[in-house]
């Protein structure tokens, strides 16, 4: 991977956030030309914000640290609340509100599971239909507006990223899923503003491939993408390819697709245990989502994979006891952060927890 090159400005000022294109056939389209005259316009906007003086970024690395440098704590099922009859080890947490973690409770990046409602055309947010169906929030807007409000009463955060994975496509047939897919990065859409959400064609720019941009050029600025949003897609690997415009790539898309080598949209790996295959992804580039734990194994012995997945470098660590609870000593929280913390395997030598997100500059 070369060496990444700093762009000293704020793609939240620049019009470079691409929104999404109409849908043609069943499959979004989306200008090679646009993705280009995005990043000629961030080179420009780098030259003007160099040649300006007195410049005082949000954060004071945020022009050299960039999206794969940090370490961040994540939830599984962000949403969940235990159900009062469990019959099943695995539903046996309950979950703060969205808003509260991201407040209290050091949380960056968010689990939501999505049901398609064909009734109402909207996706409703719950984990199994009758025995565990309980939620914070009982609909993806309702759970998008509650990061939304945090979000934009504290812009100085770095990107919060939001996994999505989607419950009910695979009982769909191929044009219904198509529907629902570009139903749900329109509801994404109709929450946070474009400029808000950093999207895949942004990232890509005038690279031929995302794949390519990210392990050639590198990720983003902290300083372009503070106080922005990154949707991900815990999805099967007909939803991906389907929701990939057929495997071509994200072109037009609002979120990153699950990946596999070679894919040409390959940006966002996820890692479900802290191998060595989970540190390879990351040191080729990719960002990096794995587990800590699994509240059943916490309950029967205590058994965990926290200290592999902080040493693995996955820059999403998901965990079910992101807070102390009365029946176990264990949480998770990063250790040293901010509440996030330097990469272990990315992050450049002088980095500091505060560098990537400082609470006093939160506002």
């Amino acid at each position: 991977m070369s060496a990444p090159r700093p762009i000293a400005t704020s793609l939240a000022s620049t019009p470079c956030a691409i929104a999404p294109s109409t849908p043609t056939g069943g499959r979004r389209v989306s200008s090679g030309l646009q993705r280009a005259a995005c990043a000629g316009l961030l080179g420009l906007a780098g030259l003007l914000a160099s040649c300006g003086e007195g410049s005082n970024p949000v954060h004071p690395m945020d022009d050299v640290l960039r999206l794969n440098h940090l370490q961040c704590e994540g939830t599984h099922n962000s949403y969940h609340v235990q159900p009062t009859e469990v019959t099943a080890p695995d539903w046996s947490y309950t979950m703060a509100p969205l808003a509260e973690q991201l407040d209290t409770q050091g949380v960056r990046k968010l689990e939501i599971d999505v049901h398609w409602d064909a009734a109402t055309a909207s996706f409703n947010v719950y984990h199994l239909p009758r025995f565990d169906a309980v939620s914070t929030c009982a609909t993806f807007v309702d759970c998008l507006t509650n990061v939304r409000g945090w979000s934009r009463r504290h812009p100085g955060h770095h990107p919060i990223f939001i996994q999505i994975e989607p419950k009910t496509l695979p009982a769909m047939g191929t044009p219904e899923r198509l529907s629902a897919m570009d139903a749900l990065d329109a509801e994404i859409l109709s929450v946070f503003d474009p400029e808000e959400v950093i999207l895949p064609d942004e990232v890509q720019g005038a690279r031929a491939t995302l794949d390519e941009a990210v392990t050639e050029d590198g990720w983003p600025t902290l300083g372009q993408t503070r106080g922005r949003i990154l949707f991900f897609f815990n999805c099967s690997r007909e939803d991906c390819v389907l929701y990939a415009n057929e495997g071509t790539g994200l072109d037009g898309r609002v979120i990153f697709a699950d990946s596999e080598e070679g894919d040409p949209w390959s940006a966002v790996r996820i890692q479900n245990t802290p191998n060595a295959e989970a540190r390879a992804a990351v040191e080729a580039g990719y960002l990096v989502r794995t587990f800590a734990d699994g509240i059943a194994s916490l309950l029967a012995d205590g058994s965990n994979d926290l200290d592999a997945a902080l040493a693995s470098g996955a820059h999403m660590i998901s965990t079910d006891v992101p807070a102390p609870r009365d029946d176990m000593a264990y949480f998770v929280e990063m250790p040293g952060g901010t509440p996030s913390r330097c990469n272990p395997v990315t992050a450049p030598v002088g980095c500091t927890s505060l560098d990537i997100e400082d609470p006093a500059r939160l506002r």
